[in-house]
């Protein structure tokens, strides 16, 4: 019974020690330095702040991962800087640390820099840099670049020579399209397994061919349950990845002076691809900007004036969609909540005051006047700035309410002139023009703060 009990209290150790993710050491530098001379392995330093979000994820969601402390505890000695505190500031300077996370390699026996990467990424592919590293550490001679495009071009590889390849070809930061193009051609329409999507979905590069992407679209509901299944950031990744490469194609597209008919079928189709992949809270808010860029260049007016309607309705006016007025939050990992921004409300208020504006360009109409009085409410709550103020009031002259207009501009040029504003003479402008009886009266900005170099 007693030799029962110590086998499995041996077991439960076992198992804890696997179970665990990264052990940072807690000592000083030169005492991890020491410890790597003596084992003979690398230092594996996290280079981070305090106030970094990626930083914080990998944390979170990476160093924790079991896989990853196997293989980062047998292979490192591993420590945690903050670049901003204690020793950090140094080591950072040091080693040009320039963005977080950053990930530095050192060789203990001289303190030199031996390789560095960076960036949230997901576990598989944080595993990924370590195998390189420890292999180019160990002096095993990686096979040849070349000679491995070789046997890629005659086509005579297994699935395990493709996945390697396309490994390689990915850390020497080399183009993968093709290659991954040709591994979906012969293995993943087979037969798509999990495995073989969640590769795919792994390694999935921005601006792949057109085959590609469209299968990534098509299939993306699937692709993407299979990545969040197995790591939320691989998942945001991909996620980030098809977006941008969607909105680059829109982008292309809206750029040019004019529209044909195959075009606008194209845009469509692309606008539907970015809803497929958009997160649900998201959905539609980027297609109708697009839309309105649309409605702009075919000289729409009654579909450009409806599609700011819906906007101001949608994403605008409602209050939990305030923090995300004029900005994004980066979605690091998709199994997490979408992060909740704080709000900006300077720029809130006036993002408000220039839709009211669009508005009133745009119709006269008394449901776009009482559309566009809402906007004033919530963007006089938010900051009730002279920039927002003059933005409104010729937003109220655009209407029609000329003498309602002026009455409220030279009441703000009189609050100006007394607090000394720095908008004064702008202000005075834009009421000279509304004397004048002037159409299409310009709106001025908030200026941009010139920054101070210590």
């Amino acid at each position: 019974m007693k030799k029962n009990l110590i086998g499995i209290f041996l077991l439960c150790c076992s198992l804890s020690v696997f179970s665990q993710g990264i052990e940072f050491e807690h000592g000083s530098w030169a005492e991890a330095v020491k410890k790597a001379k003596a084992s003979n392995k690398l230092i594996f330093v996290d280079v981070y702040t305090s106030w970094c979000g990626p930083c914080k994820v990998m944390a979170a969601q990476v160093f924790t991962r079991p896989e990853v402390g196997a293989k980062f505890n047998q292979g490192f000695v591993n420590v945690k800087i903050d670049a901003e505190k204690g020793e950090g500031i140094a080591l950072a300077k040091k080693y040009e640390v320039k963005s977080y996370p950053t990930y530095l390699f050192i060789n203990p026996a001289d303190e030199s820099l031996f390789d560095r990467s960076k960036s949230s990424m997901a576990a598989a592919d944080f595993n990924e840099v370590a195998d390189r590293i420890l292999t180019k550490f160990s002096g095993k001679p990686e096979l040849n670049l070349s000679d491995l495009e070789a046997k890629f071009k005659k086509g005579d590889y297994d699935e395990a020579f493709a996945r390697s390849y396309i490994k390689r070809l990915k850390a020497e930061k080399k183009p993968t399209r093709e290659v991954l193009g040709q591994y979906l051609d012969k293995f993943v329409l087979k037969n798509p397994s999990a495995d073989r999507l969640y590769f795919l979905g792994l390694n999935y590069p921005n601006g792949s061919d057109l085959t590609l992407y469209n299968y990534m679209i098509d299939h993306y509901k699937m692709i993407d349950a299979v990545l969040c299944e197995n790591d939320g950031i691989a998942a945001a990744t991909l996620y980030r990845s098809l977006r941008d490469e969607t909105k680059g194609k829109i982008d292309i597209i809206l750029n040019t002076k004019s529209l044909t008919a195959e075009k606008e079928l194209e845009l469509e189709q692309l606008f539907t691809n970015m809803n497929t992949v958009e997160l649900e809270e998201r959905k539609d808010k980027k297609v109708l900007e697009y839309k309105m860029w649309m409605y702009i260049l075919k000289a729409d007016q009654a579909q450009l004036l409806q599609a700011n309607r819906e906007y101001i309705i949608r994403f605008i006016l409602p209050e939990d969609r305030t923090s995300s007025l004029g900005k994004e939050s980066i979605v690091l990992n998709k199994n997490a909540p979408v992060p909740v921004m704080s709000v900006d409300s300077a720029g809130a208020s006036d993002w408000c005051a220039n839709y009211a504006i669009k508005l009133s360009k745009l119709s006269t109409d008394a449901q776009d006047k009482k559309l566009a009085a809402d906007l004033y409410k919530k963007s006089l709550a938010l900051n009730p700035s002279s920039v927002v103020k003059n933005k409104i009031n010729v937003a109220t002259y655009n209407f029609g309410d000329k003498k309602v207009a002026i009455k409220q501009q030279s009441k703000l040029i009189a609050e100006m002139s007394s607090s000394g504003d720095e908008y004064l003479a702008d202000a005075t402008v834009t009421l000279e023009k509304m004397k004048n009886n002037e159409t299409n009266i310009p709106v001025f900005s908030y200026k941009r703060k010139a920054i101070k170099k210590h």
